[in-house]
């Protein structure tokens, strides 16, 4: 018996750290729920990601609108910017990750407001880069879009984590 105490209390700080997560998620999820729910809200991320996606692609010569609100156009390709490609959700387990690591509040501050503009910044890119799959090889862009680039870009999140992890939250660590 001693053992499962000695284990439990091993483990204890984890566990109240995955049920953290676990709250955060749910409450995270509901504001990104609401917020998918706001027609006002989610029309403006969705023309905020189609304008900075159009941008880009016009800096490299693709001569694109943003027509509807939330698609991104040329003569040769369109992609219409729906919920889940806004990184929203994405964008809430970031920050559920983030505000559950042992870091100090300057340092979850850091990592949440680097965090999330990296993640909406990879995330046009991702679009910039599905445009350009549908100009160039029309017949893969349902598999980059739902396997490839969406894979990538979990990887990303995941890997970004890890670097706010490493670079800015482990020296900030408090003990709890």
């Amino acid at each position: 018996m001693n053992a499962a105490k000695r284990i439990l209390g091993r483990l204890r700080p984890t566990l109240g750290r995955a049920l953290l997560f676990v709250v955060l998620l749910l409450v995270l999820g509901g504001a990104v729920t609401w917020i998918t729910n706001s027609e006002s809200a989610l029309g403006w991320i969705r023309g905020a990601v189609a304008r900075s996606t159009s941008v880009v692609l016009n800096a490299v010569g693709q001569g694109t609108s943003v027509r509807g609100g939330h698609t991104v156009a040329s003569e040769r390709f369109s992609i219409s910017v729906v919920t889940a490609c806004t990184g929203l959700f994405l964008m809430a387990v970031f920050s559920a990750a983030v505000l559950t690591y042992p870091a100090r509040w300057w340092a979850k501050l850091a990592g949440l407001g680097i965090g999330v503009a990296g993640l909406y910044m990879l995330n046009v890119l991702r679009l910039v880069c599905l445009f350009f799959v549908g100009v160039f090889l029309p017949q893969h862009v349902d598999v980059t879009h739902l396997l490839v680039l969406q894979s990538l870009l979990i990887v990303s999140a995941l890997l970004l984590w890890l670097l706010w992890v490493e670079k800015v939250a482990h020296g900030s660590i408090r003990k709890s």
